[in-house]
């Protein structure tokens, strides 16, 4: 690329500026936006620039060398032989004197005859001249030498930016360094004819690039090269390959660099146009050299524009295609005769030729637009993309428009896809949670204004768990997808039908006749969902279980109205029997006197709230005290005495059980040795055991600390548990029980009739005592079946070596029946009401030894 005023006797040309200048503006416009690209476009992309720059230096260079050769032709006439004469080569560096000489036929180095010419460089004098570079040829008027400094060819290549590490270098084509920017003086005249360039890459052709590690410094750079024609020189351009990699900046260096260099060039070119107004000749000459420099560097220009994946256009006032580059073309699918000078209409889509119009006219009046459209390709397919446009004026103030199109189909595409999942569930595509808050919200907004009702429900899937337990996760999601079909295909159709969480629903429902009572239509549903469905070639029966709120009865917002079907669902789980639950206060109530008692029963240890009382038991024949249940009470601060039976629940649920139950037992077996310390008094301690403490991995472990803690001897001690926990899992509570019986500890099982035992693995058991419940005994002497079935209970547990233990006994009568019946011994409030610690010791010195 020219960097300096041209020659005189040139003609120029400034049309190609203006055309340049347009170019230049474009690529200001689009470099900006143009962030990524990739590693191995790079490489390429920069290696062709740094080819095509070489290319550009040995073209100057070409001229430079030929001004040198021609002043020595035309000043060896006049040169003496063996003498010395001054010349000025002229062209763009005639302020750089040259020496020419003659050689005697005897003189070293002399070309041969019909030699091409020979160039080579000579040290720096030992008084710290320049180096010089000489080029020697064979004449018809004899031999001869031209010299002349460095310089004459450094100031070609001084004006090229290759930013930090770049390089540019004249070898001859032995490999001898000439002429380097930035300059390097102590590698002037090396050889690097063993380099890749002079070994591999030059022999195969005259121009081209590669990447090779510098052997000057040890850089890795990408290489330009270009042998400069008619001349044994190579023009060698290099770039630090770090700096190539930061592809955007390296890019707006470029745009910079040459926006600089054609404004120079552009100043040189008017200042002396001005200045040689009078010399019309020499300006024509001048003007022509200028416009062939101008086309080599509008070609270097259209070709960084040919390398970018953007698509460019520019735009005459009549709307015609006057500029483009190869991205363009691409995107049209169309070949450069068929865009050059068409109306733009009939180059892209015409059917958003009138959105474009309006872009085009908004940057014709005040800078750069942008339009976001859809637009077809040449291909036909539906691209999304944003054109940018900016105004240019150009020659006589004509208005050029500049445009750029980027495509964002996939970002469009993936903005949709996450707005999509932002309101849909993957799984199912039934709305979601988000989406059936807001369909809910704007449903009790236009019921508040029509004065309706509004049905909310939410279905939870019991058992589809199971399915993915058994079958795998797909056919979990399978049985889910099969529900959300049937939720789906409701008529009439719910507002909004959604997937809420991985096995829950929630439906909208507007009241109204078309859909009939909610009641009706939740237990239509119910019947709907309670089909099996089929997966893997089975059937699974999901067990739904449905709450219901509604607007306005039940809440006034779409939060409290999901709020408030949770806890009905919830509610409608926990009641057996009850799959669907309306939402009531009475719920509300009892939903906040559970959380209530359980804030305070979770503190209730540590603030020592709970006492052990304790309930004799009595063998019927003799009167005498056997033994004590251990029964739990718990005075609160804040609720006052609570019944065992709504707190005990609680604790079960919650898992607060196993400390409070781990407590009891450890105070029973610590009071038990302390009555037997203290008093002398041995008897039996009964502790129940519940679900959750009878399969702690730690129980035996936990049972045996509780007697070694107390010292107290094993048989004293009894665990009670009840027919249900005997029967949930009998191989694991067989073992259990066994290990408690390995202990000494005796065992019995509580509310026995209430369940349905098996006298198989009741045999199996080691159990020393069957309890009747309260149900049966309460019933003695008012019905017939009772006494049968205590009948029944008295005769099994004698036959299987137990004892029988009646809980409940109130009156004479049913402790009467009981002794006829073969009861062993009884419990209940006829004998004594469960005590305190202190009262027992006087108990059992009343009853007698």
């Amino acid at each position: 690329m020219p960097t300096s005023a041209p020659p005189p006797g040139r003609h120029r040309n400034v049309r190609p500026l203006a055309a340049a200048a347009t170019v230049i503006v474009a690529i200001t416009l689009t470099l900006a936006g143009l962030l990524v690209s990739s590693y191995h476009d790079t490489i390429a992309r920069e290696q062709t620039n740094l080819r095509n720059l070489a290319e550009a230096f040995a073209a100057q260079t070409h001229y430079a060398t030929l001004a040198l050769d021609l002043a020595l032709s035309r000043a060896t006439e006049r040169t003496p032989r063996d003498g010395t004469a001054a010349a000025m080569p002229g062209g763009a560096f005639e302020d750089i004197p040259a020496r020419i000489r003659r050689l005697g036929p005897d003189a070293s180095r002399r070309p041969a005859p019909g030699a091409a010419p020979r160039i080579g460089i000579a040290p720096p004098t030992p008084g710290g001249g320049p180096a010089t570079i000489t080029l020697a040829r064979n004449l018809p008027a004899g031999s001869a030498v031209i010299e002349t400094d460095v310089a004459y060819f450094q100031r070609i290549f001084d004006p090229a930016d290759l930013g930090r590490g770049g390089s540019v270098t004249l070898h001859a084509r032995d490999g001898t360094m000439l002429v380097r920017s930035p300059t390097l003086p102590h590698m002037i005249g090396h050889s690097f004819i063993h380099t890749p360039l002079f070994q591999k890459y030059l022999p195969r052709a005259s121009s081209g690039a590669f990447e090779a590690t510098s052997p000057i410094d040890g850089v890795r750079r990408l290489y330009g090269y270009s042998a400069v024609a008619g001349y044994p020189l190579v023009i060698v351009t290099g770039r630090d390959l770090s700096d190539t990699l930061a592809v955007w900046r390296g890019w707006l260096w470029v745009a910079v660099v040459a926006w600089g260099l054609l404004s120079a060039t552009l100043g040189v070119l008017a200042w002396r146009t001005s200045r040689e107004t009078a010399r019309q000749a020499a300006l024509i000459a001048r003007l022509q050299a200028s416009e062939r420099r101008l086309a080599h560097s509008f070609r270097y220009l259209k070709s960084i524009l040919d390398s970018l994946a953007t698509p460019l256009w520019v735009l005459d006032a009549e709307r015609r295609v006057v500029l483009f580059n190869r991205a363009f073309l691409q995107f049209t699918g169309r070949g450069e005769g068929a865009v050059t000078g068409r109306p733009e209409a009939e180059v892209l889509d015409p059917a958003g030729a009138g959105a474009r119009e309006r872009l085009y006219a908004g940057s014709a009046a005040d800078g750069v637009h942008a339009l976001e459209a859809e637009i077809r390709d040449g291909a036909g397919a539906t691209r999304t993309a944003i054109q940018l446009a900016a105004r240019l004026a150009s020659e006589g103030n004509a208005v050029q428009i500049v445009n750029s199109l980027t495509d964002i189909t996939d970002r469009k595409q993936v903005e949709l896809r996450l707005a999509y999942l932002a309101d849909h569930d993957p799984l199912t595509g039934l709305p979601n949670l988000n989406r059936l808050r807001r369909v809910l919200a704007d449903a009790l907004r236009a019921a508040a204004e029509e004065g309706e009702q509004v049905v909310l429900l939410l279905i939870a899937l019991e058992r589809q768990q199971e399915v993915a337990d058994l079958l795998g996760h797909e056919a979990g999601d399978d049985a889910v997808r099969e529900v959300a079909t049937r939720l789906a295909t409701l008529a009439p159709a719910p507002l909004c039908v959604a997937r809420v969480k991985a096995n829950e629903f929630g439906l909208v429902l507007p009241a109204g006749p078309a859909h009939g009572p909610p009641d009706a239509v939740a237990l239509e549903l119910y019947t709907v969902l309670s089909e099996p469905v089929r997966v893997g070639g089975r059937e699974f029966h999901l067990a739904p279980v449905i709450g219901i709120a509604l607007y306005p009865q039940d809440a006034g917002s779409a939060n409290e109205l999901m709020r408030l079907a949770d806890i009905a669902k919830h509610r409608a789980r926990s009641e057996s029997g009850e799959p669907v639950h309306f939402h009531s206060a009475s719920t509300h109530i009892q939903l906040n006197e559970r959380l209530t008692i359980e804030e305070q029963l979770r503190h209730a240890l540590e603030r020592n709230e709970l006492t052990a009382h304790y309930q004799p038991k009595v063998d019927i024949a003799t009167g005498r005290v056997t033994g004590f249940e251990v029964l739990l009470r718990w005075n609160s601060p804040v609720l006052g005495a609570v019944s065992p039976v709504r707190f005990i629940p609680i604790a079960e649920q919650t898992g607060l059980i196993v400390p409070i139950g781990t407590w009891v037992l450890r105070t029973a077996c610590a009071q038990a040795s302390r009555w037997a310390r203290e008093h002398g008094i041995a008897t039996r301690i009964a502790v129940n055991l519940s679900i959750r403490q009878f399969y702690q991995k730690d129980l035996l472990q936990v049972i045996g600390r509780a007697l070694a803690d107390a010292d107290l001897t094993p048989d004293a001690l009894e665990l009670e548990i009840t027919e249900s926990i005997a029967m949930s899992r009998v191989d694991v509570v067989e073992r259990l029980l066994g290990g408690i019986r390995d202990l000494g500890v005796e065992l019995s099982i509580d509310d026995f009739g209430t369940g349905y035992s098996s006298l198989a693995y009741l045999k199996r058991f080691p159990v020393q005592r069957l309890k009747i419940d309260r149900a049966f005994v309460r019933d003695l002497g008012r019905d017939a079946d009772s006494a049968a079935i205590v009948r029944s209970v008295v005769a099994l547990g004698h036959g299987l070596q137990m004892r029988i233990v009646a809980e409940g006994v109130e009156t004479e009568s049913q402790l009467e029946i009981l002794r006829t019946l073969g009861c062993d011994e009884f419990q209940g409030f006829l004998f004594a009401r469960p005590m305190d610690a202190a009262a027992v010791p006087a108990l059992l010195r009343a009853s007698g030894p």
